[in-house]
């Protein structure tokens, strides 16, 4: 049972290969769950939030207004004046007792490929920016950029980030941070760059700048202020105007449980795309290919021997160059 002053209202106890499950009251009007009190990053958690919330929504109780799904939680927004929180609780309940062995997960998952211009000249000048006006002699800044200081924390060349980046698909986790922004994670963890973030962050980021703060990729969806290491530019990935077919339902491009493959293009043709885009044409074709992902299959990738070489060697670099490299 809760305290006066516990957010915790209810946990459900691990069994087998079911995690445990936290109910937290996060408002009047919301439900948190998440999986074991004390947090770990396993992307399996993830496959499962999904599913649940799938299960949910599509038997939704009356008065669930949204949820919003992560790596590892789920906020379930409804209406206290219409559908009980105990209810609530008890639907999602039901859903997690119905799903016994992760691996036998499947959900749909969009497969969208984007170039990606390394070391663009627009990121270039971001950068240039904030050295400037907000931190001059920042040691994240390494001739002019950002993609040394990335090479430098994890212990590998500039080449190897790039390779790190095009290499392995990325899963978005949930949406959220900024209008149709993605949390997007390495799905081959041998390709899991870790950086540090600015510190402080920076006042301007181009719209379709592409970094990485701590293992999370995000595609900066609009011009904003950032403080994810920067390292290239893609295309644009939502417009508030909707006049680009793609947009036409809404200017958000992502979805949980999206993945993205980045191939490398040079910048001239990266920037020809945004006037095919937000005009003055409208043509631009984006190469999205409907999919199902199968966990279980994603688990035998994972596990393969080389696979987990690979991830443990990349892992002892990094932490060796942690040890030395400039801190934030």
């Amino acid at each position: 049972m809760a305290g006066k002053y516990d957010a915790v209202i209810e946990k459900v106890p691990q069994e087998d290969s079911r995690p445990e499950v936290l109910f937290r009251q996060a408002g009047d009007g919301f439900i948190q769950m998440e999986y074991f009190a004390t947090p770990r990053f396993d992307m399996v958690d993830s496959f499962r939030i999904q599913t649940i919330d799938k299960m949910v929504k599509e038997d939704a109780p009356d008065g669930l207004i949204e949820t919003v799904p992560s790596l590892r939680a789920n906020l379930f927004h409804f209406d206290p004046e219409v559908l009980d929180r105990r209810r609530l609780i008890d639907v999602i309940k039901d859903a997690e007792a119905s799903l016994e062995h992760v691996e036998d997960i499947e959900f749909e998952s969009r497969l969208i490929k984007l170039p990606i211009a390394f070391e663009d000249s627009e990121t270039k000048k971001a950068v240039a920016k904030y050295e400037k006006e907000v931190r001059p002699g920042a040691p994240n800044v390494i001739d002019g950029y950002n993609i040394e200081y990335m090479a430098l924390v994890n212990g590998c060349s500039v080449q190897t980030v790039k390779d790190a980046v095009t290499n392995t698909d990325w899963y978005n986790s949930g949406n959220g941070f900024w209008p149709g922004g993605g949390f997007f994670w390495p799905l081959d963890p041998r390709y899991a760059l870790v950086v540090p973030k600015y510190n402080p962050p920076r006042t301007w980021t181009p719209e379709g700048t592409v970094g990485i703060g701590g293992p999370c990729l995000f595609v900066y969806t609009t011009p904003t202020g950032g403080g994810y290491q920067l390292f290239g530019r893609s295309i644009p990935v939502f417009q508030f105007a909707q006049k680009h077919p793609m947009f036409k339902d809404g200017p958000t491009m992502f979805r949980a449980g999206d993945r993205l493959k980045f191939h490398e293009a040079p910048e001239e043709e990266v920037v020809e795309i945004y006037s095919h885009v937000h005009g003055p044409q409208f043509d631009y074709e984006y190469d999205i290919t409907e999919d199902v992902f199968k966990v279980r299959d994603y688990l035998d990738f994972r596990n393969q021997p080389e696979v987990q070489e690979g991830a443990k060697k990349f892992q002892e670099n990094q932490a060796e160059a942690v040890k030395t490299a400039p801190k934030l």
